[in-house]
């Protein structure tokens, strides 16, 4: 892709974010973006349909980023270091988390965030369950359900326990019920 569209996204992203902090979605006009990355309106609509295109745009990318950071290509397997690597990426980036999850008015983040979290934990399931079919997708549903309202918790009430606190509350749960090591 060429530089400059890459570099106009992201000046349309940055004052996306900013306008979110500030105003909140439903108050963004595609001008104030404009305004904001001191751009023309149109060019705003060449690289986006709406500000909703915008907002799938930062959610796909940030919920991205958080796979990437926490699980870079290695054997998914539920250990206490992907958890703690979650707990602290989060935590270095929790403004924008946070607006995301305050701003989801479509659930379209939790969506994309649950979609993501249970292909990554129907693997690591795939490892500890020697069964496949209900048992399987059991602990699945289970773990990612748990594991999302916990994630959940954790950003709207930050600073209630630290990434560490979190993790090895999370993770004795985790080898509780699942019996891993």
């Amino acid at each position: 892709m060429d530089r400059r569209i890459i570099k106009t996204r992201k000046e349309i992203i940055n004052a996306f974010m900013k306008l979110l902090k500030k105003k909140g979605f439903e108050k963004i006009t595609i001008q104030d973006i404009a305004d904001e990355a001191d751009i023309n309106r149109g060019t705003v609509y060449l690289h986006f349909e709406d500000k909703y295109a915008i907002m799938d745009y930062c959610i796909d990318s940030y919920v991205g980023k958080l796979l990437e950071n926490c699980a870079p290509g290695e054997e998914i397997v539920l250990k206490k270091e992907a958890f703690n690597a979650i707990f602290n990426y989060l935590g270095e980036n929790l403004d924008i988390y946070k607006l995301l999850l305050e701003n989801d008015k479509n659930n379209s983040f939790n969506q994309k965030l649950k979609a993501t979290v249970e292909s990554q934990t129907e693997m690591a399931v795939g490892h500890m369950v020697k069964s496949d079919g209900a048992s399987a997708e059991i602990y699945t549903q289970f773990l990612v359900a748990g594991f999302l309202g916990v994630i959940d918790w954790w950003i709207r009430n930050y600073p209630a326990c630290t990434a560490e606190e979190a993790t090895d509350i999370l993770f004795s749960m985790v080898t509780h019920i699942t019996a891993i090591e």
